[in-house]
């Protein structure tokens, strides 16, 4: 009989334990399942705390609090990108409707009684304005490139003479300078500078450089190679200001408010220049505290450099 009472009675205390455990997992269950509605709904962003100290329900709520935390990561993500993605279509809608009203407008004109000469005039301004607008749809094609890691990863790399990069680049724009009557300065060293490239990414790079000093400098422009990789462009500027160069590689920045392009070329160039290891900065110098003239600076450190 005494026996039977010890069983009676060890069988109740267990099970008063195991009825204090079960509590104690539904209100660890319910606090749970509260701080996760919280957390969801974005009503707090603190991280989850449990009054019990059950091995399995602290295990638990550790798991969730990683899920929830990488959940906010990809919603914030989400979110910044949307924002974006609207900033983007109302930046490239802005450069597009420019030459689209100019092409509609001369249309129009075609269709009304006009001279012959004036039809050849208006067919030559419609053939500058869609190659306005190939440009610019070329220059969105190379931004979304540039911005595509595994794809710049998958382009090959080789040996290149950066010198010799340069001097492909600036000849390609030998047309537009001659407009302006600029006639580039270089100084480079008298050995090869060699570097571990992708060709066409650094032609990119320069090409685009090199595009924006064809439209913007001001009479001169100064190209330094150095030995280790380094390159520098100069060049006279009155339109420039230290606001306005600090913002030089945003995307859809331009000069001239997206009249000649959609000013993504030295934001790619940026992206490649920063994709591959290097650096790219621009800094505004004053002549002189009489002159309104200053001199617009880029250095542009490539990397790797290879021997």
């Amino acid at each position: 009989m005494p026996i039977l009472i010890s069983i009676i009675i060890f069988l109740a205390i267990a099970a008063l334990f195991l009825l204090y455990k079960v509590v104690l997992l539904r209100r660890a269950m319910k606090e749970i399942r509260q701080q996760v509605k919280d957390r969801i709904d974005g009503k707090t962003s603190s991280a989850m705390r449990l009054t019990s100290s059950d091995k399995e329900a602290r295990a638990l709520s550790e798991s969730l609090e990683r899920s929830l935390s990488e959940l906010s990561e990809e919603r914030q993500k989400l979110v910044v990108g949307d924002k974006d993605l609207r900033k983007n279509i109302t930046a490239i809608s802005h450069d597009l409707r420019t030459p689209l009203t100019a092409i509609h407008s001369y249309v129009n004109l075609l269709e009304e009684d006009a001279s012959s000469e004036e039809r050849k005039e208006y067919i030559s301004r419609i053939r500058e304005r869609t190659n306005e607008l190939r440009e610019m749809t070329e220059e969105l094609f190379k931004y979304s490139v540039s911005q595509d890691p595994q794809y710049q990863s998958s382009l090959e790399v080789e040996k290149l003479d950066l010198k010799r990069v340069i001097e492909d680049s600036l000849l390609s724009f030998y047309n537009e300078f001659q407009k302006k009557n600029l006639v580039p300065e270089m100084h480079f060293p008298e050995e090869p500078v060699w570097i571990s490239y992708n060709r066409k990414t650094a032609m990119r790079i320069f090409d685009n450089l090199f595009s924006n000093a064809a439209k913007y400098a001001d009479g001169a422009l100064s190209v330094t190679v150095l030995s280790d990789g380094t390159v520098i462009t100069e060049n006279p500027t009155v339109e420039l200001t230290p606001v306005m160069v600090s913002k030089m590689f945003d995307k859809y920045f331009t000069v001239n408010d997206g009249k000649e392009s959609t000013g993504v070329g030295l934001s790619i160039a940026r992206n490649l220049i920063s994709e591959n290891g290097g650096t790219i900065s621009a800094e505004l110098l004053s002549r002189s505290e009489e002159e309104e003239r200053k001199d617009l600076l880029i250095r542009i450190r490539l990397c790797p450099v290879c021997s």
